[in-house]
């Protein structure tokens, strides 16, 4: 065991208080008005399964929309020429996280599923266990619509320590999704934070800051409890991704945080990421999708709030959905003032 390791719930609960009764209620398992309306918005969908091997991949839905959505099934096309994971015939545990142009908030799903032939080609058919809304802290903190520069043609490259240039890449990336498991279930969470945040103690070790969220704190629980971590590092405008793999830890060591800190905030925690393999990644779907071209943002009213969606996510349409805007409004804009 690692010094300041945080290796328990109690132990990370003392530090990250539980959250309000209320936000056990953003599971749904059926779609609802506003998963669907996010759904078909999406212009991007990622897709991180529990196989150690497969790296978070990514949809284009602007291009190759979602064939179907109802009940909690979701069934995504595969597109013709892009490689196919193995899959076995009972499918995987796998997650979703669904990024609508423009807009920091998502949709986040955990579920299983598999790989099937239709009429007009492969379909990925996502059984939903959880649906829940996500909000945009991440995407402010790094600035995600801010395009870094043009983007590069592709160069392959793998390895097992990070190389010069993917310790390169993860200095300059601002958001990465997070994807962790916990026996058969996985996890696919964003983080971001201005270039640099994840910091680099060698080839072979990562530090990613964990900054105020909704104190649910799954991704932090699954590494507890199971250790396994895919990274999926992004830089806006750039179809080059780097996938890193490994064993992960959370630390409460307040000399290793210190440097982490933002507005002399340090976090209370980091996950310690003990890289196993990294790959550079094709991901096209990215900037073809039009994800950073200002022309595919969706104008400011062509969905509702955030926290009108969230409240009546949780709590239906009725007087309490209703009732509870207010608050979830009050502490959504709270949040955004106070990222750190």
């Amino acid at each position: 065991m690692h010094e300041h390791q945080v290796d328990s719930l109690s132990k990370l609960r003392e530090l990250i208080p539980s959250p309000p009764a209320m936000m056990h209620k953003r599971l749904q398992r059926e779609l609802d008005d506003y998963c669907l309306t996010i759904i078909r918005h999406a212009s991007v969908c990622a897709v991180g399964f529990i196989e150690d091997a497969l790296d978070v991949t990514y949809l284009n839905l602007r291009n190759h929309p979602v064939l179907q959505a109802e009940g909690h099934t979701i069934v995504l096309p595969w597109p013709a020429g892009k490689p196919q994971p193995t899959l076995p015939p009972a499918g995987l545990a796998c997650s979703l996280y669904f990024f609508l142009p423009g807009v920091g908030f998502s949709l986040r799903a955990n579920g299983r599923c598999v790989l099937q032939p239709n009429t007009t080609g492969d379909v990925l058919t996502f059984q939903a266990d959880a649906l829940f809304l996500h909000c945009s802290r991440a995407k402010v903190r790094a600035d995600f619509w801010r395009v870094r520069g043009p983007d590069q043609p592709f160069v392959a490259e793998e390895g097992d320590a990070l190389s010069e240039r993917a310790l390169a890449f993860v200095a300059k990336a601002p958001y990465l999704l997070m994807l962790t498991q916990q026996g058969e279930h996985t996890e696919l969470s964003p983080r971001g934070d201005p270039e640099g945040f994840v910091q680099s103690l060698g080839p072979g070790t990562l530090l990613i800051p964990e900054r105020p969220g909704n104190k649910v704190a799954c991704t932090l629980t699954n590494i507890i409890a199971d250790g396994a971590l895919r990274l999926s590092l992004i830089q806006p405008g750039n179809s080059t991704v780097l996938s890193i793999a490994g064993q992960a830890w959370v630390t409460s060591n307040p000399e290793t945080l210190k440097p982490l800190a933002v507005n002399n905030k340090a976090p209370k925690v980091a996950t310690v990421l003990e890289v196993e393999r990294y790959r550079f990644q094709h991901c096209p779907e990215l900037v073809s999708a039009g994800l950073w071209d200002a022309a595919t943002h969706l104008p400011e009213k062509a969905i509702p709030a955030f926290s009108k969606m969230l409240s009546e996510h949780m709590n239906g349409r009725g007087l309490l959905g209703k009732a509870t805007t207010l608050v979830v409004d009050a502490v959504v804009k709270h949040d955004l003032r106070n990222l750190y």
